[in-house]
């Protein structure tokens, strides 16, 4: 009897990331439709059978839809339908499957910014994703970080007046 792979699965407006979790993949037979998603390898050490089927909630475009199978898995980058975008409130018809689970390295709710970086367009360091201080001027440019500023800034001078009356 074949084992199921765990089958990870996250999600945008306009896509769906599905990760098959196996690794050594071999004889790998995988069978795309508009509606259903069906796997059957061998894998892992013991190059053990193992299958899965996933009949999808709404339609897929599987023309554009894109695989690529490596030594650790199977990722797949498959296209909602037209008429099927928007975020779904689960993968698949019918009740819940004890393989399949969230990928949350790669999910995104869908009142998430669209913006992968949160801090873009803060001051700061190029690169950086802003909001990173500029450490070179931090430290006083190559040469070091240059601590009679630090010393002599009255907020600190007031902090430790009032640190030594306690």
């Amino acid at each position: 009897m074949p084992l199921h792979p765990t089958v990870l699965w996250a999600q945008r407006a306009d896509l769906i990331f599905l990760t098959v979790d196996l690794i050594d993949i071999t004889d790998p037979k995988i069978n795309l439709t508009s509606d259903r998603f069906q796997f059957k390898a061998k894998g892992g050490k013991e190059q053990n059978e193992y299958e899965c089927e996933i009949e999808f909630l709404k339609s897929i475009n599987v023309e554009k839809s894109t695989q690529h199978l490596t030594a650790h898995n199977l990722s797949m980058t498959i296209y909602k339908a037209e008429g099927a975008e928007g975020y779904w409130d689960k993968l698949q018809k019918g009740g819940k499957l004890n393989f399949l689970k969230t990928d949350f390295n790669k999910w995104r709710d869908e009142d998430d910014e669209d913006d992968e970086d949160p801090m873009a367009g803060m001051p700061g360091m190029p690169g950086m994703g802003g909001g990173m201080p500029d450490m070179a001027n931090m430290m006083g440019g190559a040469g070091g970080m240059d601590f009679s500023q630090f010393l002599n800034n009255p907020e600190l001078q007031n902090m430790v007046r009032l640190s030594s009356l306690s």
